[in-house]
């Protein structure tokens, strides 16, 4: 079979089907949380964060790396910040209520520790900007990257999301990126589907780059150049150091270490109209979007997009025409599926 066929199933049906198979573990709010993160990020692109983690996130908890409720724990409070605790919880719940309680502040920061791997980070950006406030997220992850000229990891590829609200109808601008030069989930994504991998993607436990998947897990990422291993830097400290979570090369990683991870993760709001009114903002901000989209694209280039602009068109498309999945993540969640008595056959629109 060509490792290349592909089955369509509609981003509904897709969401149904992984909190119909988390449910069968977890409670049905933190199922839902979890399954609507996994699919938005195959809706946007970003098929790493995708449902191909759901196989992963049961195998964590099979092993109990994870708890299969989670208890969020207020540690610190003041009159526009907090940490709270997620006591090796779900990292889509607890980040949820962690955006949620920053936007609560009006203008505010909320940090959280002992979590687990969150999903994508414009998710949390994104609930900020919907509404009316501009969203930070960042978080740790396994220490799996070097810095910039080293040869030892301390680094995850701690990623980092910005969304700015853009007025009513239109799409936030939207900002959220991996320090390094790509996400472990691809590498991952990659060696399950049988591809090749780019060479500036990884390098193997000897520091010599390679192309081949297997090799690039078993190594170490590399950062995107010394610019995205200091922004790695920094946000292991924003998210890992100052909230009390693992940081650095303490991280357990998320595949090989049977161990909780702990991670750190934090959540920032600023509310546009603590700064000026809101009318006179969106104003400000379609001139600026203007300057760039209606900007003369160079050669090669048909039109310049704005940060987040792509993922939202493919996201309109695939709401309308179905998401893809290649033929062993779907194969991955059937027996998923079978394990928890869940037939995925019902949710499926149409085979390639």
């Amino acid at each position: 079979m060509d490792h290349h066929q592909q089955t369509i199933i509609s981003a509904p049906s897709l969401k149904q089907f992984c909190e119909e198979v988390f449910a069968q573990r977890i409670p049905r709010e933190e199922a839902a949380r979890v399954a609507d993160n996994l699919v938005e990020a195959d809706l946007l692109g970003f098929s790493s964060h995708g449902v191909c983690k759901v196989s992963d996130y049961l195998q964590r908890l099979d092993k109990g790396l994870i708890e299969n409720r989670t208890e969020l724990k207020k540690v610190t409070e003041s009159s526009t910040a907090s940490v709270l605790d997620a006591s090796n919880g779900w990292g889509q719940y607890a980040s949820v209520e962690a955006m949620e309680k920053a936007k609560q502040y009006g203008t505010g920061v909320v940090g959280v520790r002992n979590s687990n791997h969150f999903g994508i980070t414009s998710y949390y950006t994104m609930m900020a900007a919907r509404k009316g406030c501009i969203g930070f997220a960042s978080t740790n992850a396994s220490g799996l990257m070097v810095p910039f000229g080293s040869r030892e990891p301390s680094l995850g590829t701690n990623p980092i999301s910005i969304a700015v609200p853009a007025g009513e109808g239109r799409d936030p601008i939207v900002l959220d990126m991996s320090t390094g030069n790509t996400a472990r989930g691809k590498i991952t994504l990659a060696k399950k589907t049988g591809d090749a991998i780019p060479e500036d993607w990884a390098v193997t436990k000897d520091g010599k780059r390679t192309s081949d998947p297997a090799e690039a897990l078993e190594g170490y990422l590399l950062p995107m150049g010394p610019k995205g291993s200091g922004l790695a830097i920094m946000v292991d400290i924003l998210s890992g150091v100052l909230t009390g979570a693992l940081f650095g090369s303490g991280v357990p990683r998320m595949y090989e270490d049977p161990e909780p991870q702990y991670l750190g993760h934090l959540f920032g709001a600023i509310d546009v109209k603590a700064f000026m009114e809101e009318s006179a903002f969106y104003e400000k901000i379609m001139e600026r979007v203007a300057q760039t989209v209606e900007s003369e694209p160079m050669g090669g280039f048909d039109r310049v997009y704005l940060p987040g602009e792509r993922e939202q068109e493919k996201r309109r498309a695939q709401l309308e025409e179905g998401i893809c999945l290649p033929h062993e993540i779907f194969a991955e969640l059937k027996h998923m599926g079978e394990v928890h008595q869940v037939d995925i056959s019902q949710f499926v629109k149409s085979d390639w």
